[in-house]
C-alpha cells in the first residue's frame, strides 16, 4: 500500500494506534509505502517513507485504541525516538521496543525504512517483569553486536520472504522472534543492582526450566524449585514480577505449546492434553477456552 498524508494519517492509526504526522513543509512532496504480515502472535510491517514526525499525545492513549509494545528496527535512513524521558538515534538496523501506552515521538529528518513488529503486552509480560520491560523501552540495541546482531538479521530476513508462511511455521517463528527480542533487550545495560541481575537471572532460568519439563504432568512448583536449587518461597517471589504465580505462568505455557501443536498436526485433543502435561482432558479443554475463547477442536477447525 503507498499513498500521501492524509492516506498516512489513516494507515498509522489502523496499522498501529492513533499518531499525529508532522511534516516541517506541509506542501512538499510527501509519499510513504506500507506492508504488514502476520507470524503467529506478532505483526511485522516494513515502512519505506519521505521525512516526517510522529506524535502520540496523553489525549490519544486515553482512547486506548493500543496498549501493545513495538519493536522499530531503522534500516534505512536514521531515526530519534523519544518515550519516557529518553532520546535515542536509531540506524543500520538498530532498534528498539517502545510502548503504545505512553507518549512517543519519532522524527526522521530525512527517507527512512524502517521494521516494525506489533509485540502484545501480554506476551512480553509473560516472559519479562514489568520492571525490567520499564528499563528496556527507548534503549538501543546495536544490530552491530550481541544479540542485536541475530534479532536484526532475523527480522530483516523476515520482512522479505515472498511466499505466506502457514500456520505452524509462523507459528514456531513468532514464539523463536519474542525469545530472542527478550534476550537482545536484557543486553541493553540498564542500570541493575546486583540483586536485581540475580533475581532476573533466576527468572529466566526458573522458565526455562518449566518449558522443558512442562509435559510432565506431576510437575510440582515444590520439585521445579528443589531442582533450581532455590526455596519455593523465592521461586514465587520472582514470579511475582511477571504479574503472575509459577503454576499460573506454567499453565499458560502449556496452553501455548497446545495450541502450537495444534496448528501443526493431526494428533487428538485427548493425546494433547497429555502431551503438554494435563492429567485430565476435560480441565486440558475447559483451561484452553477460558485464555483463547474457543475449544482446541473449534480453534484447529479456525
Amino acid at each position: 500500500m503507498s499513498g500521501g498524508r492524509e492516506w498516512w494519517t489513516d494507515t498509522l492509526a489502523e496499522t498501529y494506534c492513533e499518531m499525529d504526522p508532522q511534516w516541517q513543509s506541509p506542501r512538499g512532496r510527501f509519499e510513504a509505502r506500507l506492508s504488514t504480515r502476520q507470524f503467529g502472535d506478532l505483526s511485522l510491517s516494513t515502512v519505506r517513507a519521505h521525512a516526517h514526525s510522529v506524535l502520540r499525545t496523553p489525549a490519544m492513549i486515553a482512547d486506548i485504541d493500543s496498549e501493545d509494545y513495538f519493536l522499530c528496527a531503522v534500516t534505512g535512513g536514521p531515526g530519534r525516538i523519544e518515550q519516557h524521558g529518553r532520546s535515542i538515534w536509531l540506524d543500520k538496523g538498530s532498534f528498539a521496543v517502545i510502548d503504545a501506552g505512553r507518549p512517543f515521538r519519532f522524527d526522521f529528518p530525512q527517507r527512512f525504512e524502517q521494521i516494525v513488529v506489533r509485540v502484545p503486552r501480554p506476551l512480553l509480560l509473560g516472559r519479562m517483569s514489568e520492571r525490567d520491560i520499564d528499563h528496556a523501552m527507548a534503549q538501543p540495541v546495536s544490530a552491530a553486536s550481541g544479540a542485536g546482531v541475530v534479532v536484526s538479521r532475523f527480522l530483516q530476513q523476515l520482512a522479505t520472504l515472498d511466499a505466506a508462511v502457514p500456520d505452524a511455521p509462523a507459528a514456531a517463528l513468532s514464539a523463536s522472534a519474542l525469545d530472542m527480542i527478550v534476550t537482545a533487550l536484557a543486553d541493553t545495560g540498564w542500570a541493575m543492582s546486583p540483586t536485581q541481575q540475580a533475581h532476573t537471572a533466576d527468572l529466566h532460568r526458573a522458565q526455562n526450566l518449566l518449558k522443558t519439563r512442562l509435559h510432565e504432568e506431576n510437575l510440582s512448583i515444590a520439585e521445579a524449585a528443589a531442582e533450581l536449587g532455590i526455596s519455593l518461597r523465592y521461586l514465587q517471589k520472582i514470579f511475582q514480577s511477571t504479574g503472575s504465580t509459577p503454576s499460573e505462568w506454567l499453565l499458560q505455557a502449556r496452553l501455548e505449546r497446545a495450541r502450537m501443536i495444534l496448528l501443526s498436526t493431526n494428533i487428538t485433543i485427548g493425546a494433547l492434553a497429555t502431551r503438554v502435561g494435563f492429567k485430565d482432558i476435560s480441565h486440558f479443554s475447559r483451561s484452553f477456552r477460558n485464555l483463547y475463547g474457543v475449544s482446541p477442536g473449534q480453534y484447529r477447525q479456525r
